[in-house]
């Protein structure tokens, strides 16, 4: 075999070994970086509505340690706080959604027969997500005006026009939420991202005859009239009965849950992340949601079937132009 011959058969192979590496390199995460403060919300020294570092709040937002019966997650020595967000009123009458609307002289009481305020923790009052108002929660999230009218979910079926009939919508009445802008940067070729946290969404709802009611949710949101919201859990079965001196919730139904936006991938940009809880209906029952260990992760590669079969055709054309090379030499 002349040395040509050899050299041509040499180059053939290294080609198709790069071909296979520089498919598995392109695709593969690129360094990155995200613009966002206190996921675990550890930093609690700028405080703005009672909430931490980074994190803006609205309506009834703080930052607590074990809450409910429920300690910040991960459970470790190292992580003290979580955020909680609820939707009762406090202990004191308010101007905005917590008015003395009996006129008694008294704070609205969300939760009776427990004391007014019992599950507020940060005496401010909740926001209007009404449609009427103009500073709305959802204009505080970047959402539009009708985000919160979610579609109702009766038993299994969900009343959107396509299983369940009429259409049927949640009334969004009050809520709370914290958010902040992220930045996510990448370091070379354009990926996709997703957010990761846990949560755990606690109530004293239920569900009525027009299904599930309370829910807690995360938005996403951009300038460029980009919104998504996810409902995380909402009300369901009959509505709990108090007792006079309950401080906890009725009911938990989540025990954080972990959380990745894997169905939405998030494109290189600025966005508004928001969690929260509405009151849906009617305001007589409060919930809450709580939130820790929030991070914004790289998608990572997949090795798809269709890659794989175009890396497999690409090595064997690669190897029967090799030994056809082979066999012309001889």
């Amino acid at each position: 075999m002349s040395t040509s011959m050899k050299n041509l058969i040499r180059i053939t192979s290294i080609a198709s070994f790069l071909t296979l590496t520089n498919i598995i390199i392109a695709n593969s995460a690129q360094a990155y970086s995200v613009n966002f403060t206190n996921g675990d919300f550890q930093n609690s020294v700028n405080f703005n509505n009672g909430f931490g570092d980074g994190w803006d709040g609205a309506g009834n937002t703080t930052l607590e340690g074990t809450y409910s019966n429920v300690a910040p997650y991960p459970v470790d020595i190292s992580n003290t706080v979580q955020a909680a967000i609820t939707t009762a009123c406090p202990s004191t009458i308010q101007t905005g959604e917590c008015l003395d609307n009996d006129g008694n002289g008294l704070p609205r009481n969300d939760d009776s027969p427990t004391s007014a305020g019992t599950f507020n923790e940060s005496n401010n009052d909740q926001i209007s997500a009404s449609i009427e108002t103009t500073n709305n929660l959802q204009s505080i999230l970047g959402l539009s005006d009708n985000a919160f009218s979610i579609y109702r979910k009766i038993g299994s079926v969900t009343y959107d026009g396509t299983k369940g009939n009429p259409v049927l919508r949640r009334t969004p009445k009050e809520g709370s939420a914290i958010y902040q802008d992220i930045t996510i940067t990448p370091d070379g070729n354009a990926n996709d991202f997703v957010l990761k946290f846990n949560w755990d969404f606690l109530t004293n709802d239920g569900a009525g005859d027009l299904g599930n009611k309370d829910f807690g949710f995360v938005s996403i949101t951009n300038n460029s009239g980009f919104e998504q919201i996810f409902t995380l859990e909402d009300s369901t079965g009959a509505i709990p009965t108090l007792a006079p001196n309950q401080t906890n919730f009725a009911t938990n139904t989540s025990a954080y849950a972990p959380y990745t936006s894997s169905n939405l991938s998030l494109t290189p940009g600025t966005y508004r992340v928001g969690f929260g809880v509405m009151d849906v209906d009617g305001v007589g029952y409060s919930s809450g949601l709580l939130v820790d260990n929030f991070g914004v992760e790289q998608v990572p590669f997949e090795f798809s079937p269709t890659l794989g079969l175009l890396i497999v055709g690409g090595m064997v054309a690669g190897d029967r132009l090799r030994r056809k090379l082979i066999s012309k030499s001889n």
